[in-house]
């Protein structure tokens, strides 16, 4: 599938100086914002889809300090995005801050403000090898190394066909357990920014939505690790794995393998851990499935502008 790469620093300085200019204008009737996936919670995937009285050439929000992508929808006047809300976001009163060009250029500001509501996350408490707790100097380092390119990969944004459903990257039980504060052999650790998947070493690990694999390879903390890029700056990370089944650069598909289950890198034992992130933000992977399942696909569905919509 054909994809358009944008450097986030290229949309956040599209948007200061399409925000300047808008600041000058009165809001534009007829343009209105909804929102899907509330309540709005640290993690929560909001789902937005904007509606004009006019045709629009493009569209672009911010919301928590972070750039969110549009893509007209059924025509050139319904814009839908994701937007997520990191787990460590504070409690607080936001504004969803839109920026909507029409077609001669002229940019409109639109903005609502969204309410980021409390949500309680439990503690836990386990032990691990030494290792992943007190790394050696060398380890400290790879661990830096690995982590400044996860993060140059979330930070990119790429704009494939549209985004679809999703589904469970495993049978079996979720452990509901995003956002747990982790005690690791006695020291507290960063929220758990995925979801754990209970499962058998050797069972299949498909892709939970469309997407291109832009790592496969073996990282420190996350053991055999594959990372799908499914656009919109939307990212699955499937980790623990025994065996990994695709080269990076491969496109798969909703339900396609890309390994096997395992307990690689720092686990207790075999399990699937999927980390989303979305626009940057660490999200919930339930709450993804809650609004993208198959179900709600229709209502939550975005797709690239074709090019006379550019």
């Amino acid at each position: 599938m054909a994809r358009t790469t944008r450097s986030i620093v290229g949309l956040f300085a599209w948007l200061a100086v399409a925000t300047a200019a808008a600041r000058a204008q009165s809001l534009a009737p007829g343009i209105s914002v909804s929102v899907r996936g509330e309540p709005a919670q640290p993690g929560a995937v909001l789902a937005l889809t904007l509606t004009s009285a006019v045709d629009l050439s493009s569209v672009q929000g911010r919301l928590l300090e972070r750039t969110i992508v549009f893509a007209h929808g059924e025509s050139p006047r319904v814009w839908r995005a994701l937007a997520g809300i990191d787990v460590a976001d504070p409690v607080r009163s936001a504004t969803l801050l839109v920026t909507s060009t029409l077609g001669d250029g002229t940019p409109i500001l639109s903005s609502r403000t969204i309410e980021v509501l409390p949500r309680a996350f439990p503690s836990r408490s386990l032990r691990v090898a030494g290792r992943f707790v007190d790394p050696s100097p060398q380890e400290i380092e790879r661990i830096r190394t690995e982590a400044d390119r996860l993060e140059a990969i979330f930070g990119t944004v790429t704009l494939p066909a549209g985004i679809e459903t999703f589904v469970p990257p495993v049978p079996g039980a979720a452990g509901h357990n995003f956002g747990s504060r982790s005690v690791f052999n006695g020291e507290a650790r960063a929220p758990h920014a995925g979801e754990d998947f209970r499962g058998t070493a050797g069972t299949p690990v498909t892709a939970p939505g469309g997407g291109r694999v832009v790592l496969a390879e073996d990282l420190f903390f996350t053991g055999q690790t594959v990372v799908i890029d499914h656009g919109f700056g939307l990212y699955s990370l499937l980790a623990h794995l025994s065996r990994i089944d695709v080269p990076a650069g491969t496109e798969v598909a909703r339900g396609n393998a890309v390994g096997l289950l395992g307990a690689t890198g720092r686990v207790t034992g075999p399990h699937l851990h999927w980390t989303v992130r979305l626009g940057g933000a660490r999200v919930d992977p339930l709450r993804l499935l809650a609004l993208l399942a198959p179900a709600q696909s229709g209502a939550a569905s975005v797709r690239r502008p074709s090019p006379a919509a550019k």
